[in-house]
């Protein structure tokens, strides 16, 4: 069960003008729902402020704010404004599109062909590419976070940790990230550290883990173990798993998990302009 308060939730329902169809997703701080208005089919999230409400607030409203401004059929549709739930303000919600199919968390672990796996890897840069060009680093792309749509195509979602580079907004403290999902730079305890180049390493290790069902720097439950691995760059050959890949499919999925940034690509755009080149 949900920790939201069910009071929040009524409200939030009120004034975004739908019905409840099913709980999706408790958790200790957000709610997500499938709702419904006029016939469509939504999502509505929930979430308590706790005792940082100012900061937490800021955030949410950021993520709705960016998530509308993005232009991408491989991000997830903001489908509302965000509302303001109790007085004084002690929670925030907001629709989204509702998506068919399943996180990507749920279909890694077996290996991938080469030609699905390229697609991952092409949507999601594309989906990153139209934050990038707009300044917002994603900063917590993990596998649970993009989408596996029933049509066969992905989107990438949960910007809620996303910094955008070109504002003086709200961070966490130190670079949000999911273990075995972190980029090197997201060891650096300073706001802002991650990059548009850090979010084209986790595309890289989305693409690792689809090749060979884990991913290149496994979390084995030792945290200073991980980190000291991640940061000196000791990622698994993928050669040596998969030597049925060419020169340029290799070449690219490592070039993605260069340890130094500006040895990867540069954006979303400039990965999925290359993983187009590899396919022709």
């Amino acid at each position: 069960m949900s920790s939201v308060d069910t009071a929040l939730v009524q409200q939030a329902l009120t004034l975004l003008g739908v019905t409840e169809v099913s709980e999706l997703k408790p958790g200790a701080q957000k709610d997500v729902r499938l709702v419904d208005r006029q016939g469509e089919s939504l999502v509505m999230k929930v979430i308590a402020l706790g005792s940082s409400a100012p900061e937490a607030l800021q955030r949410a409203e950021r993520e709705v704010v960016l998530l509308a401004s993005l232009c991408s059929p491989h991000v997830v549709q903001v489908a509302s404004e965000l509302v303001r739930l109790g007085d004084p303000v002690v929670g925030a919600a907001w629709l989204e599109e509702h998506l068919d199919g399943q996180d990507l968390g749920g279909e890694l672990g077996s290996a991938w062909s080469w030609e699905e796996t390229s697609r991952l890897g092409l949507h999601v840069a594309r989906g990153l590419a139209a934050g990038h060009l707009k300044g917002v680093v994603h900063r917590d792309l993990s596998a649970n976070n993009v989408r596996h749509l029933a049509d066969g195509s992905y989107k990438v979602m949960d910007f809620g940790f996303a910094r955008h580079t070109l504002l003086s907004g709200v961070t966490v403290a130190g670079q949000p990230g999911t273990p075995g999902f972190a980029s090197p730079e997201h060891l650096r305890s300073y706001s802002g550290a991650p990059t548009p180049a850090s979010d084209v390493y986790c595309v890289g290790i989305l693409m690792f883990a689809a090749l060979t069902g884990d991913v290149p720097v496994p979390w084995k439950g030792d945290d200073a173990d991980y980190v000291a691995r991640l940061s000196a760059g000791t990622v698994t050959d993928l050669a040596t798993l998969r030597p049925d890949l060419t020169t340029p499919q290799l070449a690219l999925v490592n070039r993605c998990l260069h340890r130094q940034p500006a040895r990867r690509y540069l954006n979303g755009t400039r990965l999925a302009d290359a993983i187009e080149d590899v396919a022709t």
